[in-house]
């Protein structure tokens, strides 16, 4: 009976490390508070380039498997290597933060959606949920497209799928369709995939590069 007891501890000590998504406490409320209970003046991000490009409705698929593909990562992480799943998620958080912050005191917007969503039926069904489910304000840094590179990157250097070269080249067409999506479902300008993408570039630096976790995550 007592050996069972401390297989069951153990169990429960393997998986503490879900006190992070503790997080989402602090940005649930954030982030729906700057998108439903403020009124500011938004700059708008709209570019030369974006008058170029064309509202695509199928793109509403890659949008929304966004959702599944970063949880998944997460999922996957959580259970497979306690420290890629802390240097994803502290990529994650971090990036996200820094993207509340900018909205916070730089907000933008890009309303250029379609006037009639063309399209079939639920393609222009799923495009018009996430249009009213998403306002199209704080949009820059894009953390649709943040995210997206985040969970690409923390899968590409995991070393459970190093060997798996099919997973990888998933992964990376995942990401590129995604951000894709942002702009051609006309939620997000070319600045701030650009953005995200800047941002993201700078945390890989830290977080895989200088690996300033691992003192910490060692003695978790």
């Amino acid at each position: 009976m007592e050996l069972k007891h401390i297989s069951q501890f153990k169990k429960v000590n393997d998986y503490k490390h879900i006190w992070v998504f503790s997080y989402f406490i602090i940005y649930v409320p954030w982030y729906f508070g700057l998108q439903n209970f403020r009124e500011v003046i938004c700059y708008d991000v709209y570019t030369k380039i974006d008058a170029l490009i064309p509202f695509v409705s199928w793109f509403i698929y890659p949008y929304i498997y966004w959702y599944l593909f970063v949880a998944g990562t997460i999922y996957f992480l959580f259970f497979a290597d306690k420290k890629e799943f802390y240097q994803c998620v502290t990529f994650l958080f971090v990036g996200m933060t820094i993207c509340l912050i900018i909205y916070t005191v730089f907000p933008t917007s890009f309303n250029h959606r379609p006037e009639i969503i063309t399209g079939s039926p639920l393609s222009v069904y799923l495009t018009q949920w996430i249009y009213s489910a998403d306002q199209c304000e704080n949009v820059l840094p894009s953390i649709h497209v943040f995210n997206s590179i985040a969970c690409m990157i923390a899968l590409l250097k995991s070393q459970h799928l190093k060997n798996y070269n099919w997973v990888k080249i998933f992964v990376i067409g995942s990401t590129i369709l995604i951000t894709l999506s942002t702009m051609f479902v006309r939620q997000h300008s070319i600045l701030d995939a650009i953005a995200a993408s800047c941002l993201s570039i700078i945390l890989y630096i830290f977080i895989y590069k200088k690996d300033i976790l691992s003192k910490y995550i060692n003695h978790s």
